[in-house]
């Protein structure tokens, strides 16, 4: 199974599209690289764009909520491609608590595809993994996953729940030879972060993360925290009292 074969979900935008166009650059014409968002239209732009650069592109208009469809995806870009070697489940989405309207559809959302939606990603290439006997499986966390903080209360559960899947995923896939990485960033500038109507500090341009990622994902890190600060900061986040902790409301 010669090349690359790399699966990313949320290619359309912000981490995921820098991954995309890091690994079309990085492989070139020894990449398959397939490409699933809910937004066709700007993913088939990439896709083409990304084929000048040498790499061959498979692109999936899907919804990480649809499981039958994910499956689909999965199977089809094994059977497409070759195999995978690498499938990173990085679609997301962040929204407010909103709990004094009583809605609970908000944070239903985000636990859907923050959580299910890595789900339905991930499970379906395992067996193709374990088949090759290799393979690596990548999720994109956040720094949020270590601490509930007031507003952001499912999303912070959401990616605590990602962190928490992979460590168990971890041990139970390495005798199969698959390996399992959970990313964990800051703030990294996107258009879930335009939303945010607080400061950011260590905003991080999305080339910039996706270098990180990329390099921390070939070395095999279990979990990668980054940028530097934030990884020194995730202890004392944890220490900080409930009276502290700032509200993190957004625009809309």
């Amino acid at each position: 199974m010669d090349g690359e074969k790399i699966l990313i979900t949320g290619a359309s935008a912000g981490i995921g599209l820098a991954l995309a166009e890091y690994y079309a650059q990085r492989y070139g014409d020894t990449l398959v690289l397939g490409l699933v968002a809910r937004r066709g239209e700007r993913l088939a732009a990439l896709g083409e764009r990304l084929e000048r650069r040498g790499a061959r592109i498979l692109t999936y208009a899907a919804d990480v909520r649809d499981a039958a469809r994910m499956t689909e995806v999965g199977r089809t870009f094994a059977e497409d491609a070759g195999g995978v070697t690498l499938a990173i489940a990085n679609a997301g989405i962040n929204r407010s608590d909103r709990l004094t309207c009583g809605e609970a559809a908000p944070g239903a959302e985000v636990i859907a595809i923050n959580v299910q939606g890595v789900i339905n990603t991930l499970l379906p290439v395992i067996p193709i993994m374990i088949a090759q006997g290799r393979g690596q499986l990548v999720t994109i966390g956040s720094v949020a996953g270590f601490r509930g903080l007031p507003g952001k209360g499912a999303y912070c559960a959401s990616k605590a729940a990602v962190k928490t899947l992979m460590d168990a995923y971890r041990p139970a896939l390495r005798k199969h030879g698959v390996r399992v990485t959970t990313i964990c960033p800051g703030w990294v500038v996107s258009e879930m972060t335009a939303d945010n109507a607080f400061p950011m500090p260590f905003l991080m341009d999305a080339a910039k993360a996706a270098r990180l990622i990329a390099r921390a994902v070939a070395r095999g890190r279990k979990t990668y925290v980054f940028p530097w600060q934030m990884r020194l900061a995730v202890p004392l986040l944890k220490r900080i009292p409930d009276w502290a902790l700032p509200d993190l409301p957004a625009r809309s």
